[in-house]
């Protein structure tokens, strides 16, 4: 921060309006479907799918809303926005791509968003743009997706909420929205529009009175600043679609949801990262290890950072050791019924050196080592035992008990290698149901050509290779995020993972007869 923090009330008016923290969150995966973070497992553009994604808004409070979707390869961040949503609210869009190969999220909806979308449209950034030398559209044809409550206005007179409300469908005033999350130079200078910190921003249309009453955040709106608090447990209820409009294939489910993952204000701007420079009040925050770092939030100790949440919450949630779902490669000459899972392993980026993770997108000479830059869980080792349905052709000797037993063993050496994967369940002539790019095809019919359908466990490991730490962007003990940082070993050893069985059942000719839907995992640990 400045030296120069002249707004000496301001510091003590955040405090203020977050009072009634009593320290970290402690985060529940719910089986109600709200939440505070909402995970979509997958997405895609591939072979004439589009993905869409609904955003409820189920409180009486602006809610500003970190959506980003994160390509398959290894969860860089491709394509990210704020959303801010007025009491009720709910937001529509569609991730999809065009005919110049153009990866774009489409809306209709008038919720304010920063930026704004051209004609509807929000482009990933990619080498052809002006904002990037990265190109983090490469491999986002696949992905999944994150939705992060940043943090719910104090009340309805904060002058964003006043300009974000909807008045006969349509928000009052969202440029002036839209002033709230530039970069600032001088924090507390609220003639300067942006964020602040993060539970204070400001338009840049100070009154002509602006005195800020500590403890009293109804001052704000005469110096046209808002105070922000955490997102409130269960604001938010997220779920999804892909849609194969050519095919006939449709499915959806609800978001994986968790409540409480953050006790904080977690507001961040929405302006260009210079490469080499440090923001941390840049779009990279929040992420699922917390909010940014180097600030500290009311309720936790002096210089303590608002993160570590990756380990402590999000890998405790979401950890598992195995997971089970049907299959089917059942085909014939009118029908088939296939099924593809989709085994996708949030937060895998949280386990790298980020900033040099992307230097080694720009130069191969700057590899991305494991236990220097990558201490990530993957490759993940596959352990695979087929069951069908009934106990297949296998016959117990009399007065023996048995389960349904093993068809086949997993193929040697079977590894996801990315943070989302495919797996195709196959006999060996049937096609795909998602066509991935991330595909790994097992086949269990392999040694009985009658197996067509039944379920699998897959026991998961993470790699030995590595150290598997999250990387820390302070020093232990150092407030300045400036500093290189460190690797924190993980506490939670056991990998999250999130997805779902697609089926298909395929007509054949007579598309619109086709049909589609999701199942999630069962897991077992």
């Amino acid at each position: 921060m400045k030296a120069n923090f002249k707004p000496l009330g301001i510091a003590a008016a955040v405090a203020a309006v977050s009072a009634g923290y009593v320290g970290t969150s402690v985060a529940d995966p719910t089986a109600n479907n709200r939440g505070d973070l909402a995970l979509v497992p997958y997405y895609t553009v591939e072979n004439g799918f589009n993905s869409g994604i609904h955003i409820i808004n189920t409180t009486a409070k602006t809610q500003v809303v970190k959506l980003r979707y994160r390509r398959g390869s290894d969860s860089m961040d491709s394509l990210d926005f704020n959303l801010v949503m007025s009491p009720k609210d709910e937001w529509v869009g569609s991730i999809q791509r065009d005919d110049d190969d153009r990866i774009f999220v489409q809306t209709a909806d008038t919720t304010c968003t920063a930026p704004a979308a051209t004609d509807g449209k929000f482009f990933m950034p990619d080498t052809g743009s002006d904002t990037t030398v990265v190109n983090f559209r490469e491999g986002a044809d696949e992905g999944y997706i994150e939705v992060i409550g940043m943090g719910q206005t104090v009340n309805e007179l904060q002058p964003i909420a006043v300009s974000a409300k909807h008045a006969s469908g349509v928000p009052k005033d969202c440029a002036d929205v839209r002033r709230n999350f530039f970069r600032v130079s001088t924090v507390g200078d609220v003639t300067e529009n942006g964020v602040h910190l993060p539970a204070l921003t400001a338009n840049g249309k100070p009154g002509t009175t602006c005195a800020l009453v500590v403890g009293d955040p109804t001052t704000y709106p005469a110096c046209g600043v808002s105070g922000f608090e955490s997102t409130q447990a269960g604001a938010l209820s997220v779920n999804y679609f892909s849609r194969d409009s050519d095919g006939g294939l449709e499915y959806g489910a609800n978001a994986v949801h968790i409540d409480n993952f953050n006790d904080c204000a977690m507001i961040t701007n929405q302006e260009v990262i210079v490469a080499g420079a440090t923001d941390p009040l840049g779009y990279l925050f929040p992420d699922l290890d917390g909010g940014s770092p180097g600030y500290a939030c009311a309720g936790l100790a002096a210089g303590v950072d608002n993160r570590g949440f990756y380990d402590a919450q999000v890998r405790l949630d979401l950890g598992q050791t195995s997971i089970i779902n049907d299959w089917s490669t059942n085909t014939s000459s009118s029908f088939e019924v296939t099924t593809d899972w989709v085994v996708t392993l949030p937060g895998q980026y949280t386990m790298t050196n980020i900033e040099a993770f992307i230097a080694s997108l720009l130069s191969p000479l700057l590899p991305c080592k494991a236990n220097v830059c990558d201490f990530r869980d993957l490759p993940v080792g596959l352990s695979i035992t087929y069951y069908d349905r009934e106990e297949g052709d296998f016959t117990p000797e009399e007065g023996d008990l048995v389960v349904s037993p093993a068809i086949n063993v997993a193929p040697s050496g079977a590894q996801l290698l990315n943070e989302v994967n495919v797996i195709e369940w196959s006999n060996g002539s049937n096609e795909p149901v998602l066509g991935s790019n991330y595909a790994v095809s097992f086949q269990p019919a392999l040694d009985n050509a009658d197996q067509q359908s039944g379920w699998a466990e897959l026991t998961v490991s993470p790699t030995a290779l590595k150290n598997q730490s999250v990387w820390s962007f302070t020093a232990p003990g150092v407030a300045d995020p400036n500093v290189p940082g460190a690797p924190i070993a993980v506490t939670n050893t056991a990998v999250p993972i999130i997805g779902m069985a697609v089926w298909q059942r395929n007509f054949g000719d007579n598309a619109a007869a086709n049909y589609g839907r999701a199942v999630d995992h069962a897991y077992g640990s």
